[in-house]
């Protein structure tokens, strides 16, 4: 659940002190297809935060959460994810309880790996999260066209 522990480094690192917030998850479901042959499977839970006393903004807190869902969970839309969700307390002296709940779908793949844990037709695999750092459009390496040349393209260099 590399997606929970990544929302928990997120909250307790760089918002709050760790001593104000918990974060778990919760009505876990494990989504898979069933036969002879396995590749993988998804898993889908609900995060909770729950902030306790704590001098940040709301806005300031759903700023870190928009930025790591724009960094780590870009798809939430095909993935038929609900926006994340949040309720607010204001205390006084600038302090505030906050609780949001993030709905997650991750998946895992079975990777080929010569000391893999798992084994299928006797080959031995491990099962990898392929949670991770979306691509940042401008980083990558753009497209060559390396195919024959034809009189309908450009030419090639």
């Amino acid at each position: 659940m590399k997606a929970l522990q990544s929302l928990t480094e997120l909250f307790t690192t760089s918002v709050v002190d760790a001593k104000n917030v918990e974060v778990w998850a919760e009505f876990g479901e494990i989504e898979c297809t069933q036969g002879l042959s396995v590749d993988g499977f998804d898993i889908a839970y609900t995060v909770n935060v729950s902030m306790s006393d704590v001098e940040v903004q709301p806005q300031n807190l759903m700023m870190h959460l928009v930025m790591w869902l724009n960094q780590y969970d870009v798809d939430r839309q095909s993935k038929g994810l609900p926006p994340p969700g949040f309720a607010t307390q204001i205390l006084d002296n600038g302090r505030c309880d906050i609780k949001l709940k993030i709905d997650i779908k991750e998946s895992y793949s079975l990777e080929q790996s010569s000391l893999g844990a798992w084994k299928q037709s006797d080959v031995r695999f491990d099962c990898v999260s392929d949670f991770a750092l979306a691509a940042i459009e401008e980083e990558l390496p753009p497209f060559v066209f390396i195919g024959p040349c034809d009189k309908e393209l450009a030419p090639c260099d």
